[in-house]
């Protein structure tokens, strides 16, 4: 589908055909990345204890904390959006509902104990380090990664919004911000990353569905869209498929003991 022209009724029938994203899955997305100096999940494991209890914020529909449940003894996972904390109890097992658990709120607005988690996770969602904070115990760990403002910066540049789709920038949720925040409060920092990769989408139907799906811009309508979405391709495609970049942003904190 690279070679076929970019007109509106094709993508039009394109973007109506690929479906709609459940929970935060992306596993219809075909697409490919340079090397990466770390993965998400295998940082996390580092930390995973059987005798922890965990907090995922921002959860989605459970996908990654679920492929990390072997690895802890109790896990609850939050999300203010109430049909993904949906799409996260429809996922779990007997087995699994004997130690994770799935419970709608904010970031900002944790209606758990306080102390009361050895370590919190968050990913590519919103932080709020003084509730992070205040639900982790004593000598805790504190692991998100998050999109980087450069990330796919060839596609937000057509659209004119942010990394996250956002029109107006995020400045309190900056990792810069974020850590201070976290040493401020006597917390130790003890590990910050970045990078930055060329990603390619194998196909027209991937690079359309992720942009549904996460969404970008906020407001994407394949039919208000459509040109936009063929100046990228006309722009960007490689005989690797639908070229843009990838970065993340790694935070690692520790609660004083």
């Amino acid at each position: 589908m690279i070679g076929q022209p970019f007109d509106r009724e094709t993508l039009v029938r394109l973007a109506d055909s690929v479906g709609e994203r459940q929970g935060w899955s992306f596993a219809r997305v075909r697409a490919a990345r340079d090397p990466v100096p770390w993965h998400y999940g295998e940082i996390v494991r580092r930390y995973l204890t059987p005798a922890a209890s965990v907090l995922d914020i921002g959860t989605g529909g459970g996908e990654k904390f679920l492929s990390l449940a072997p690895y802890f003894r109790l896990g609850v996972g939050v999300d203010a959006d109430p049909r993904m904390v949906e799409v996260a109890r429809r996922a779990l097992t007997p087995t699994l509902a004997e130690k994770v658990a799935f419970e709608q709120m904010p970031a900002d607005a944790l209606n758990l104990p306080d102390d009361s988690f050895d370590i919190v996770l968050n990913r590519h969602a919103p932080i709020s380090p003084e509730e992070v904070m205040r639900v982790l115990r004593p000598g805790g760990v504190f692991v998100t990664q998050q999109v980087g403002p450069r990330s796919a910066h060839n596609v937000i540049a057509v659209f004119g919004c942010t990394s996250g789709g956002q029109y107006r920038a995020q400045p309190d949720q900056a990792l810069d911000r974020v850590a201070g925040v976290f040493e401020a409060a006597g917390c130790a920092v003890i590990a910050r990353a970045e990078y930055d990769v060329p990603y390619w989408f194998s196909d027209i139907a991937s690079f359309v569905f992720w942009l549904k799906a996460v969404p970008i811009p906020e407001d994407f309508d394949i039919r208000r869209h459509w040109e936009h979405v063929g100046q990228i391709l006309a722009a960007s495609t490689t005989p690797r498929g639908i070229q843009t970049n990838e970065q993340r942003l790694l935070l690692i904190a520790r609660k004083p003991a």
